[in-house]
């Protein structure tokens, strides 16, 4: 672990169309308008680029591949894979999708979330699932969920989870339902669960069995797990089950927008104030602390971007072993941090930054 970092390169990136490094096989994805680079996360240097005389909706990725997801005449559903390594064409596909979508991903699924559908991919971008509106519907009363404003989605091995704003929720109630990630036929979903929850929650976090979402309630911490009107986490469970903790008031901003990271024991999310770890099966919050965003594992460790640098964090407990400083400028916003080999990678808003041991 080093004890002190120096920056060694930068560059700009779009934060909207990649609001976090996306990072894979000791390299980093960098965009812009309609620009896609892959950069050597060691020195910042350009191995290949990819452009399009149209605009980038956004980036994913999995399997050492980069896919790219561009808007075409049909919407957000030009989608394209290449190894990362390389720059080599693997798969396309092009598809009705809405105008405006972000991406989201596990180790087995891509997936896009537009404000009235879901969709998840596989390695080969053949759609496993779509949720929500079908322009041409081949089978009549095959999409159980149609007319609803998505929120947010995750999905893990077979799970798909999304939240939403549908015709029959009554009294600003949301919608939270889990799916088979791999239904027997792609525009046929199937419900393992539904459930209605409070007005403003949101998904957190996934396992293979349940998913979490942050209820705001009314802004003031829940006193136990029986408070049904303050912050809370509440758990919901495939067999229809669910249970609450009680949760610190995230901000506002950052609870519609959640940023998450996956670690190697613990799933984490960023509320805009703070960075809460859950166990990866029940998903109960494991510690909680003051950060400026997600982090990633390194030597054993959590790495995590706070005020005054880069807190070494014993995930074991959530005990800070020390503060790496990080002269960060004038920048005071959140910063979102990976690990490539070596090289430590943040981004702060539209600048990405590579840090290494002094």
């Amino acid at each position: 672990m080093p004890g002190s970092v120096h920056e060694t390169w930068r560059t700009t990136t779009d934060p909207q169309t990649s609001p976090d490094p996306l990072t894979m096989d000791g390299a980093v994805v960098r965009t812009d308008r309609s620009t896609v680079s892959v950069l050597d996360a060691s020195d910042g240097h350009e191995v290949w680029s990819y452009s399009r005389d149209r605009d980038l909706c956004g980036v994913t990725g999995g399997w050492s591949r980069l896919v790219t997801v561009y808007r075409g005449p049909k919407g957000c559903g030009e989608a394209t894979s290449f190894n990362v390594a390389t720059g080599q064409y693997v798969d396309t596909r092009s598809a009705l999708a809405p105008d405006e979508v972000s991406t989201f991903r596990s180790l087995d699924h891509v997936g896009i979330l537009g404000g009235d559908r879901v969709e998840l991919w596989r390695s080969d971008l053949v759609r496993t699932v779509e949720v929500g509106h079908q322009e041409v519907t081949v089978n009549a009363g095959s999409q159980p969920i149609d007319g609803c404003r998505f929120t947010s989605a995750l999905t893990r091995k077979k799970v798909l989870a999304v939240a939403m704003d549908c015709p029959g929720d009554t009294d600003g109630d949301r919608t939270v339902s889990l799916l088979n990630a791999d239904p027997e036929e792609s525009g046929t979903p199937e419900i393992t669960h539904d459930f209605t929850v409070p007005e403003g929650s949101e998904l957190v976090a996934v396992g293979q069995e349940a998913a979490l979402i942050y209820v705001p309630g009314n802004g003031v911490r829940a006193k136990d797990a029986d408070d049904e009107e303050g912050s809370r986490f509440q758990v919901l469970r495939t067999d229809g089950s669910f249970g609450q903790y009680p949760a610190d008031p995230a901000d506002p901003a950052f609870a519609t927008a959640a940023q998450t990271a996956d670690l190697p024991h613990h799933m984490t999310w960023f509320d805009g104030r703070r960075l809460i770890a859950f166990g990866p099966t029940d998903l109960d919050p494991r510690f909680s602390m003051p950060a400026l965003g997600t982090g990633a594992a390194m030597g054993g460790r959590l790495l995590l971007p706070v005020t005054d640098g880069i807190a070494v964090v014993d995930w074991a407990d959530g005990k800070t072993e020390k503060v790496i400083p990080v002269d960060r400028g004038d920048w005071d916003g959140p910063v979102t941090l990976r690990v490539q080999g070596s090289t430590v990678l943040e981004q702060r808003g539209g600048t990405l930054v590579g840090l290494a041991a002094s």
